[in-house]
């Protein structure tokens, strides 16, 4: 029988590769891998990707779910909340396409 330990598994995802923002203070923001979000930002991350998917949601709700995709991802959310406050729309986008971009690495 296979034991894991619980210590042992956080430290692994939180140790993970991720893509990296610096933040308007010049901290370093990690955008966590999909498949290393804790399970409330997980599901968070599900539900807003459905939601960007959906033809029928207004670009201005699809903009919203991408901020709040990211953040959820966010190791520093507040950090993050404000940056993407600050950013142009190109930017924001860079910073969701990287972070996609990077998920997708992963699951190869």
């Amino acid at each position: 029988m296979a034991i894991l330990d619980f210590k042992a598994l956080l430290d692994e995802a939180e140790k993970a590769p991720a893509v990296e923002l610096k933040g308007i203070k010049g901290e370093s923001i990690k955008l966590r891998k999909f498949e290393n979000l804790p399970g409330a930002d997980f599901k968070a991350v599900l539900n807003y990707i459905d939601i960007i998917q959906d033809d029928k949601v207004s670009e201005a709700g699809k903009i919203d779910a991408m901020d709040r995709c990211l953040v959820a991802a966010a190791d520093k959310k507040d950090a993050l909340k404000l940056a993407l406050e600050k950013l142009p729309m190109g930017a924001r986008n860079k910073v969701f396409g990287a972070w996609m971009e990077d998920g997708e690495a992963g699951n190869s």
